[in-house]
Parts: C-alpha cells; sequence; structure tokens
C-alpha cells in the first residue's frame, strides 16, 4: 500500500518480456476529499441523504413536510437539491420550508363563506364552512360544508374534493301553508298565491304556420333557469311521428301566475332551448318527460319557489309513488290540450277552455298498478301503462281527476324532510270524458328519470 499524499500518480510500467501477457491491475482508494460542513435541517423540513459527513460531488434533497413549501427567491419550490463543492462549499443555501397558504376562498353566488380559524386564517390545516345568505336558499348538493385548507394549498372538502358548492333556491317549500286537513276536495279548491311557487304555464304561439299553430301546457321550475315539463307538450305538432321540440321563439313561460286575467303581473320568460327525452314514444306516450332552459333565471321570491325531484328508483328503495299514497295536482282545469290560444291573452281562460281563471288544485290517490293497467285494457288494446307511468284518481271518477293541466306536476310531501316533491307530471288520459268512473289520469313517474334530470341539468345528486 502506497499513500501518494496528492491527487495525482504517475505509473512507470516495465515488461520482462516473458511472453505470457497477463496484464497487469492497480487497485486505489481516495482520502481526504473536500469536505463540505453537515447542513443544517430546515425547520418543518427534511434532508435526504442524512450522513455524518458530506464530500466533493455528493447530493442532498431537501424537501418539506406536509403543508409546507419551500421558498427561495421568493417562489415555491416542492423540493431542492444542493450539492458539495470541491472547495468545501455547498453550492446553495438550504431554503425555508413556509406554512402553505389556500388564499381567499372560492366564491359561491348567494352564499357566504364562515372562517371558522382564529384570524380569518387561510394557512394549512385552516378551516372554512360555506352557508347561503338567504333562507330560501340551500347549499347543494347536500354536504358536510367544511373545506380545510390542504398540504397542496387548495380548499378541500371530504365529499366533494376541491370543487365549491353552490347555492340553490330552496325545493318544495310554498310560502303560505296548505290546510291543516284537506280531504277530498270535490271539483278542486281555489290555491292562495304562493301555495303552488312551482306553477309554470307554457303558451306556445306558432305564427309562422298555416294555420297558425297555438296550444299551452303547465310545467314545474326546478331551478332559477329550468323548467320540468311533459314531453308532448312542447313536441311540434306537424311532423307525424317523429319527435322535434317547438323552436324556442314560439314559447312564453309565465312563472307567479295565479289568476291567468292578470298574467300580466306574472314573471315571463323566453325560452333558450327545449329538450325533449331521446326516447318519448308519441304513440303511447312512453318517457313523457322534458327540460327547458329559461333565456334569463327568474328571481326567487314569495311566489316563484322551485319543487323538489325525487331520489332515484333503486333495490332499496320502494317504487315511487307508492300504492294509496296522496298528492297534489294544480292547474287552471284547461280541458283541451289543443285549444288555440285567444288574441287577447287577457281573456285566455273561455278561449282555453279552462275550469277556473284562478289556479285550482285537488288531492288525488296513487292508484295500484295492476288496477291502472286493468283500467285501460278494458277500454282498449292499443293503450299500454308501461312502469314509467303510474295512475292517479278515484274509481268513480270525477272531475278532480281533470284538473291538471298537462306538463303539470304531481306533487308529494316528503315525510321526512316536509319538503313538496314533484313525483308526476301530467301526461294522458281515457278514451272516454274526463271524470268518468274508472278513467284514471296517467302521469309521467319522475322518479325514473333522475339520472337523466341530473346528467341535462348538470348538478351534483340531490338524493
Amino acid at each position: 500500500r502506497i499513500q501518494t499524499e496528492s491527487n495525482k500518480v504517475q505509473v512507470f510500467f516495465h515488461s520482462d518480456n516473458s511472453g505470457e501477457n497477463i496484464g497487469w491491475r492497480l487497485s486505489y482508494t481516495s482520502s481526504g476529499r473536500s469536505q463540505c460542513p453537515v447542513p443544517v435541517k430546515p425547520l418543518y423540513g427534511q434532508l435526504d441523504p442524512v450522513q455524518i459527513q458530506y464530500s466533493f460531488k455528493d447530493h442532498v434533497l431537501v424537501s418539506c413536510d406536509p403543508g409546507y413549501r419551500l421558498i427561495r427567491d421568493g417562489e415555491e419550490l416542492e423540493h431542492f437539491q444542493i450539492e458539495c463543492q470541491k472547495d468545501g462549499s455547498w453550492n446553495s443555501s438550504v431554503p425555508l420550508c413556509k406554512m402553505v397558504d389556500c388564499g381567499t376562498p372560492g366564491e359561491v353566488a348567494m352564499g357566504d363563506v364562515i372562517f371558522e380559524s382564529p384570524g380569518n386564517s387561510t394557512l394549512f390545516g385552516s378551516i372554512i364552512q360555506y352557508t347561503c345568505r338567504e333562507s330560501m336558499y340551500q347549499i347543494h348538493p347536500k354536504i358536510n360544508t367544511m373545506y380545510t385548507c390542504g398540504e397542496k394549498g387548495e380548499w378541500t372538502n371530504s365529499e366533494r374534493g376541491t370543487k365549491t358548492p353552490t347555492c340553490l333556491p330552496a325545493c318544495g317549500e310554498p310560502s303560505q301553508s296548505f290546510p291543516a286537513l284537506m280531504k277530498r276536495i270535490v271539483g278542486g279548491r281555489s290555491a292562495v298565491p304562493g301555495l303552488f311557487p312551482w306553477q309554470v304555464l307554457f303558451t306556445v304561439e306558432d305564427m309562422s304556420r298555416v294555420p297558425e299553430d297555438r296550444w299551452f301546457g303547465s310545467g314545474a321550475l326546478l331551478s332559477e333557469s329550468w323548467v320540468l315539463t311533459a314531453a308532448h307538450v312542447l313536441r311540434s305538432q306537424r311532423r307525424g311521428d317523429t319527435v322535434v321540440p317547438v323552436a324556442p321563439e314560439h314559447i312564453r313561460v309565465y312563472l307567479g301566475l295565479h289568476d291567468v286575467r292578470a298574467k300580466q303581473h306574472a314573471t315571463n320568460r323566453l325560452v333558450e332551448q327545449v329538450i325533449l327525452h331521446p326516447h318519448f314514444d308519441p304513440r303511447n306516450y312512453n318517457n313523457d318527460i322534458a327540460l327547458v332552459k329559461l333565456s334569463q333565471a327568474v328571481p326567487v321570491g314569495e311566489l316563484v319557489r322551485p319543487v323538489c325531484l325525487p331520489p332515484p328508483q333503486g333495490k332499496d328503495r320502494p317504487q315511487s309513488p307508492q300504492l294509496n299514497t296522496l298528492g297534489l295536482v294544480a292547474g287552471w282545469g284547461i280541458s283541451n290540450p289543443n285549444a288555440s290560444v285567444a288574441t287577447d291573452t287577457a281573456a285566455l281562460s273561455s278561449d282555453l277552455g279552462m275550469v277556473s281563471d284562478v289556479l285550482q288544485y285537488v288531492k288525488l290517490p296513487v292508484v295500484a298498478q295492476e288496477e291502472c293497467k286493468a283500467s285501460y285494457a278494458s277500454r282498449s288494446i292499443n293503450y299500454n301503462i308501461t312502469d314509467n307511468m303510474f295512475c292517479a284518481g278515484f274509481y268513480e271518477g270525477g272531475r278532480d281527476t281533470c284538473l291538471g293541466d298537462s306538463g303539470g306536476a304531481f306533487v308529494m310531501e316528503d315525510p321526512g324532510s316536509g319538503r313538496w316533491v314533484a313525483q308526476g307530471l301530467v301526461s294522458w288520459g281515457g278514451p272516454e270524458e274526463c271524470g268518468s268512473q274508472r278513467v284514471y289520469g296517467v302521469y309521467t313517474r319522475v322518479a325514473n328519470y333522475a339520472d337523466w334530470l341530473q346528467s341535462q341539468l348538470g348538478t351534483g345528486p340531490w338524493w
């Protein structure tokens, strides 16, 4: 073993010409390399690798604990590497670790942010909560509204991730209370303003056609911009069996309407888009459901409020609505689904064949599906009651069954929340005069379309 005391060695090799040609080998080790001082670990940080000593060309990776970021020259870094140089110094100082700051939380329309941490802190681990500003708005989707400042610098919710909630008008809450005892309402009862704040009236006037196309229908407000109705109400009448929606420019929407003689006091809107269910069958009215997007959002108030939607049908849920449960249907009792609209809209009621100028409502029981099918099968083989439909009404008949306007909602009170839910849409009725014995009203079963509605509305689950 030879110690050279230098980083340079000159080796002279002299062959003995033996011809064995076995070559030669030299093993060497270096010692006394330039040593760098042991770096100091930053507060809330880590060094890798950790060694007793560091020599020339050794590298050290600097990182921070979760919830902290390296700061160097004002720039945030995930990690940083330093190198021991030949002169025994590090090529850079060790940067500091600074606590992550999530910054100002995202704003929610009609909502407020409550800071749960002292000093309205937005640093790592801080907690905020979203609330809706007014009582008639509610957080959607229904989640725990606590958000925590996470280690990546984002406000995070345990259920929704980084997506902020929205404040939507509270659904199914009339501004007026229903009478405590509501037995059968023979012929209908007049509704006070605000009792059915989701009730919508459509008027369709296509003046470009000869003869002119004019008709009407009802719907139910779902949000500030969307209305639920039956597909047959807004399907173009002049295209045979094809399913084409009415052009939006031919539709007018009236909300908060109580007396049709005072339409000037109602909120009215134009239509931006009509979405008929893609599998609506005009021959038997299967999948009779549609959505209407308003051209401009409507302000929510005492007379204009949305109705709730039911959860989807599932194995763990009973079929909705259930047999013999009671629901309410409101309308002006429009008797002819293809009646023409009067030129003088102030006289709308008489020319549309309405029973009443003032909004009426009735209470109807849900009929057993077997009875529903048998009732119509006994009249004609052409009637087909599908699982997307249900019947409501009285065996003995009566005008009660006729009151609901096409597309209007069959609403039921949810026993848990006390909110009113649109379980059905007025779809069609039997061949005989409305009100005849065993002629039930047929309604679209809205719960069967929860997933389709969610996909079209672009909202999170409401169930």
